[in-house]
């Protein structure tokens, strides 16, 4: 998924969430949801809501339609100039910003971290030591304005040094509310909590709701504390002593026992005494639990988040617009050779019937042009949708377009190849490979077909199963092309047979039954994998080929690419012997341009160790294909000749 994506992924979730809480944030008033142990529940499950969003919606996938042809340019080899600073992409800056957010409002945490742990050695225990101080280790410190507590199994509770000051029934209110914080984990929760707010630290919805938790949190301790002492009076003088004392630096990642934001709302509440029986408690969750869930499908409706594209090689000036709808894959347009020569455009209304698994039952022209019907239908039946438009009917256009000369090259400047150049250049690049493939074919050069060797009908690949299991082999790897991350990874997950099990025609055809109930569309192909096993690959129709790792290349148009050439070595015996000849070798160039792998394809016995010792030091300049190095297979003819 490429950095651009990520960021407008982001953009939409954090849209998702701005709505979702902008949504819910009414609700705990409309259903009269006021007491606040109620609301802190409701908060949790809106902000457990807003983190699982991802979760809890399919991923469009996303189709990029082009065309992928290559073109051959020799360039020459100049001198480095002066490089130019390379520039970073935007969404990559806006992703380094957000990330160094995050990195800051952890470093924020540690720091709080740092100051507890500070100011928990600079304080002293709590003389005598009253009752409450069995669940907790009761201390003073000079350095906190209100009291704090913090720590898990072994808990703290810092009180302020005018503590022992106050009156008795109001340090008792206090101690109570500290120590229901300790019985009820609220650090562990809190701690949780800073975490999504490092993580979200640039979204103020966020901000907002962990806001309200810990305002709820406050206000749940406050009623269970006035219930357990039964001293409401003496619990607001020690909220408005608290309120009095200086302020401070909030870094310690503790609960303080009262922000002054919140004094107001908590004051209110008390005063207030808001109850709720238990059945109009459930019900107002209950309630408040279906509109999240209808917010949900809202927000997740409105705002979409992408999974990586599917690239799909439609023809030169073929366009696809799908009316809204989405597909898992779907295999290119071709625009008509003879509507070409014919100079025929025009769009085509196609009517498709979706059915329950999301392929395409039936299809047929509404309107456009006759000659180009053919070529829509037999792409439009291999579609597969996705599961929201099963079972319907859904109308696409597809528009034909003459596509205009880009460039006047000449055809004999042209390698036309199957996108990825799958199976390499055979015979050699009349022109050479001088300088990488750059570029692309201009519009007008529709890509031809793929060969039939890639994508192997049922016969074939069980044939092909049936010869890789004369010799038992592990399967080395499965792997998925040309769908979606999401359904990448559920196809996987349903297959039967795994990486490391031992390959056999009962495995393979499992794998292939299990990919025909995901999708009758894709298709199978096994091939031997490097270093042994078998490699199998299940593809979605139009799939973009993975680049070869090595090509074959004739050895003419190789020489030139030589930059470390050692001379071989004339035997003294083939002089003795006056033998004269040529010496043809095979050889596998590395994609770094060191020989990888030599063999003799014949010539004089005598010559030939000398010109393979020679030739395995030869050094080539790195072939790139699509800006790739790859692996070149070529000849070398090495020239024994006797001085006359």
């Amino acid at each position: 998924m490429s950095a651009g994506l990520i960021l407008n992924n982001l953009v939409s979730y954090s849209l998702q969430i701005g709505m979702l809480v902008g949504l819910a944030a009414f609700v705990p008033a409309l259903l009269r949801l006021k007491q606040p142990g109620a609301r802190l529940v409701y908060w949790y499950i809106l902000l457990a809501a807003c983190l699982l969003l991802p979760l809890a919606q399919p991923w469009r996938p996303a189709i990029i339609a082009g065309t992928v042809q290559i073109t051959t340019v020799i360039t020459a080899v100049r001198p480095a100039a002066h490089a130019s600073s390379p520039s970073i992409p935007r969404s990559e800056i806006a992703l380094i910003v957000l990330a160094a957010g995050v990195l800051v409002r952890l470093f924020w945490l540690a720091v709080g971290f740092w100051k507890l742990r500070r100011f928990r050695r600079r304080s002293q225990p709590l003389h005598p030591v009253p009752a409450w101080g069995v669940e907790a280790s009761l201390r003073l410190s000079a350095d906190l304005p209100s009291p704090v507590t913090f720590g898990w199994r072994k808990p703290v509770v810092l009180l302020p040094k005018s503590f022992p000051a106050l009156d008795t029934r109001v340090q008792d209110a206090i101690l109570c509310h500290e120590v229901l914080h300790v019985r009820r984990r609220d650090w562990l929760f809190m701690l949780v909590e800073e975490l999504v707010r490092a993580a979200f630290w640039f979204h103020p919805a966020i901000w907002w709701l962990l806001g309200e938790i810990g305002l709820a949190r406050e206000q749940e301790v406050d009623r269970l504390a006035i219930e357990i002492t039964q001293q409401r009076d003496e619990y607001m003088d020690a909220l408005l002593a608290m309120a009095g004392a200086r302020g401070g630096l909030d870094l310690a990642p503790a609960p303080l026992f009262l922000r002054k934001r919140h004094l107001k709302q908590r004051l209110v509440l008390i005063l207030t005494e808001a109850r709720m029986s238990k059945t109009r408690l459930i019900s107002a969750l209950t309630a408040s639990v279906a509109v999240l869930i209808a917010a949900c499908w809202l927000v997740t409706g409105t705002f979409p988040l992408m999974a990586a594209p599917q690239v799909v090689n439609d023809a030169p000036g073929v366009t696809v617009g799908l009316s809204g709808a989405s597909v898992l894959h779907r295999s290119p347009v071709e625009y008509p050779s003879a509507a070409l020569r014919a100079r025929i455009q025009g769009t085509l209304s196609v009517e498709v019937k979706v059915d329950a698994k999301g392929n395409v039952a039936d299809a047929h022209v509404l309107s456009g042009p006759d000659e180009l019907r053919k070529a829509a239908l037999q792409s439009v039946l291999q579609w597969h949708f996705t599961s929201d438009s099963a079972g319907t009917t859904r109308v696409v256009q597809i528009t034909f377009e003459l596509p205009k000369a880009e460039s006047t090259t000449s055809s004999s400047d042209l390698v036309r190849a199957v996108p990825g150049v799958v199976g390499g250049v055979s015979g050699g690049v009349a022109s050479g490979v001088v300088g990488g493939i750059i570029g692309s074919v201009p519009a007008g050069f529709p890509p031809p077909p793929p060969p039939p060797a890639q994508f192997q009908t049922a016969p074939q690949a069980l044939a092909e199963a049936r010869r890789l299991q004369q010799t038992p082999q592990p399967i080395k790897s499965i792997t998925v092309i040309g769908l979606s991350e999401q359904a990448r990874n559920e196809l996987l997950s349903k297959l039967p047979v795994h990486e490391g099990e031992i390959y056999s025609s009962e495995n393979f055809q499992a794998i292939a039954q299990a990919a025909r109930d995901f999708d009758e569309h894709l298709s199978i192909r096994t091939q031997s994998a490097d270093g042994g096993g078998v490699a199998i690959q299940i593809v979605a129709p139009g799939a973009q080929q993975p680049m070869p790792q090595q090509i074959k290349v004739g050895g003419n148009v190789q020489a030139v690419m030589v930059v470390s050439k050692v001379q071989p070595v004339y035997p003294e015996l083939a002089k003795s012997a006056r033998v004269e000849g040529v010496v043809h070798l095979a050889v596998i160039i590395a994609k770094d341009g060191t020989i990888q792998e030599i063999h003799s394809l014949g010539g004089p016995a005598l010559l030939i160790q000398s010109a393979m010792d020679a030739v395995k030091q030869w050094v080539y300049r790195p072939t790139l294909l699509n800006g790739q190095p790859v692996q070149v297979e070529t000849t070398v003819d090495v020239n024994f000749a006797l001085a006359q």
